[in-house]
């Protein structure tokens, strides 16, 4: 006779396919292939061949250096609870996150939710880290956009009229606007209580109260005028080092450009980035790229170069923080594994 199933046995789920993952990856990859396609061969090989290739590792620098400030600005907003949390730490916990937001659907929701299980581990504050996360982003978007419109304008009068160049001033606005709101303490208090009435409305009190915590949080690290500060030269400082390092790639590539032209064309790219899409935009990074510089004169298979050769840093990165994910219980917690027995301790047994 055939075994009865026990009521009780264990059946397990079955995973179906993520549909929204599913196309965020065709959309990346087949706006890519398109371009590609479109450009012609013979040009983007000859645009190869003339690339000073000895400049590049300067770009790789570059983005390390980026890394590593963002880690050490994530500490500084850490430290205002007491936690000190080594850099190095939260690098690999960047990179990690970085890992997530190329390789994962989510872009950099992905990422972000990668650093808050890790940094949680050593916090144990997860309303805390999450509010540090967001702040983060804040900042970071705030000064991105400042920056971004400041070349923007800047950079007016060396560049042809065009239709997206305005548009794209109006959107860094607009943007800066938004960002400058967010920021906003009361902004923070009537969000907070509009968190806690829609949880009870919808009956998950444990959510809207979750969020209100997250929200107040975020309302003390704002009152924290010398952590705020620093943090916002930091950032200043972040950017700058991301423009010289895309600023670079355009002179291995002997791109007319000035560095104020570069950074207002990557700020906008980096808003573009900052969506829900996979592999840190690919595919409309470099559409975008391509319809910014065709405003500046430059051919379509110069900017889809110049788009690759900027963001292979940031894959190697990515490519990095998989590994240290991997390894990720033997390098961040050294103090859970089990020591080996001394040789005494085995003639004993």
């Amino acid at each position: 006779m055939k075994e009865m199933e026990q009521p009780n046995s264990r059946i397990e789920p079955k995973r179906g396919i993520n549909v929204r993952g599913l196309v965020q990856v065709v959309i990346g990859v087949g706006a890519l292939a398109l371009l590609i396609f479109k450009s012609d061969t013979r040009r983007l090989l000859e645009a190869i061949k003339l690339t000073r290739i000895a400049y590049l590792p300067l770009a790789f620098l570059a983005t390390v250096c980026v890394n590593w400030l963002m880690a050490y600005r994530w500490g500084v907003i850490l430290k205002v609870r007491g936690h000190k949390v080594k850099t190095y730490r939260l690098l690999v916990y960047y990179l990690i996150g970085i890992f997530f937001m190329n390789f994962v659907p989510g872009g950099g929701v992905s990422g972000d939710v990668a650093r808050l299980f890790f940094a949680d581990r050593d916090v144990r504050d997860k309303p805390f880290v999450l509010s540090s996360l967001i702040y983060e982003r804040l900042v970071g978007l705030f000064t991105l956009l400042l920056l971004g419109f400041g070349a923007t304008v800047a950079s007016r009068g060396s560049l042809p009229d065009g239709r997206a160049f305005y548009v794209g001033e109006a959107i860094l606005a607009l943007a800066l606007l938004a960002a400058s709101a967010l920021l906003s303490a009361r902004l923070a208090t009537t969000l907070g209580r509009l968190a806690v009435w829609m949880s009870a409305k919808f009956k998950v009190e444990r959510l809207g109260a979750a969020a209100a915590r997250t929200l107040e949080a975020i309302a003390e690290l704002r009152q924290q005028k010398r952590m705020l500060l620093t943090t916002v030269l930091l950032s200043v400082l972040i950017r700058v080092v991301w423009g010289a390092g895309c600023f670079v790639v355009a002179q291995a590539m002997s791109l007319p450009l000035s560095f104020a032209v570069v950074f207002s064309f990557i700020s906008l790219v980096d808003m573009i980035r900052m969506l829900p899409t996979w592999g840190g935009g690919i595919g409309v990074r470099e559409w975008a790229l391509v319809a910014l510089f065709a405003g500046a004169g430059i051919a379509r298979e110069q900017a889809l170069l110049f788009s690759l050769l900027v963001f292979a840093p940031v894959l190697l990165n990515a490519l990095i923080g998989g590994i240290l994910y991997t390894s990720s219980a033997g390098l961040l917690r050294p103090e859970l594994q089990v020591p080996k027995p001394s040789p005494v301790e085995i003639s004993r047994s």
